[in-house]
């Protein structure tokens, strides 16, 4: 006689609210970027940062529990013939929306370790009649923030080439001076959140 398997819908919901939860301080900034939004409020997310192991550690948890009850709960109920849990395509909808919404819930919580990876963040190569500066860059709280910066700054018209790391926190800009100043690149980042000063020039 089949067993029954359970659809772990709310597991997952809550698993994929957390990872959004965890990832909004990486992934946040960087898509609002990407969609031409912008502005200092922005910033606040990196607020998150601090929350992102706790929200790690309830996804896993909520996953966990969700694959415990559709192949691993010693208590589910036999059922019985004609009902829903009896019949085989609506156990491999749930097995597959279950996998299908980890593969998701686990690209989140990667992203802002594999951002870096993924998009260039440096490589410089200057050009003439440029010039090159130093900013220190405030907020970068993540691998995945220096995406976000550069995505605002290689917008920007003038501005040839931007190599943005985490660790020290800053940007190396090169820069055309006839289209582009040193005090639009820093509101630029300020505007998405990223409040800069100028460390060299």
């Amino acid at each position: 006689m089949n067993r029954k398997k359970t659809s772990p819908q709310w597991e997952l919901i809550s698993a994929v609210l957390a990872a959004i939860l965890a990832s909004v301080c990486c992934l946040g900034p960087l898509l609002l970027v990407a969609l031409g939004v912008s502005g200092a409020w922005i910033g606040n997310l990196a607020a998150f940062e601090q929350y992102r192991p706790f929200f790690i550690a309830l996804t896993l948890g909520l996953l966990s529990f969700g694959f415990y009850r559709v192949y691993w709960n010693p208590k589910v109920k036999e059922c019985q013939t004609g009902s829903a849990c009896a019949n085989p395509r609506a156990n491999q909808l749930a097995n597959k929306t279950l996998i299908i919404g980890t593969a998701f819930v686990l690209g989140l919580l990667a992203f802002p370790y594999a951002v870096p990876y993924v998009f260039t963040v440096n490589a410089i190569q200057k050009v003439a009649k440029t010039k090159q500066v130093v900013l220190l860059i405030k907020n970068m709280t993540c691998e995945a923030c220096p995406v976000t910066v550069r995505s605002s700054l290689v917008r920007l018209d003038g501005v040839k080439e931007a190599s943005i790391t985490f660790n020290p926190p800053e940007a190396i800009i090169v820069y055309d001076p006839a289209k582009v100043n040193i005090k639009e690149l820093m509101q630029v980042t300020t505007n998405v959140g990223y409040p800069s000063s100028v460390k060299s020039q």
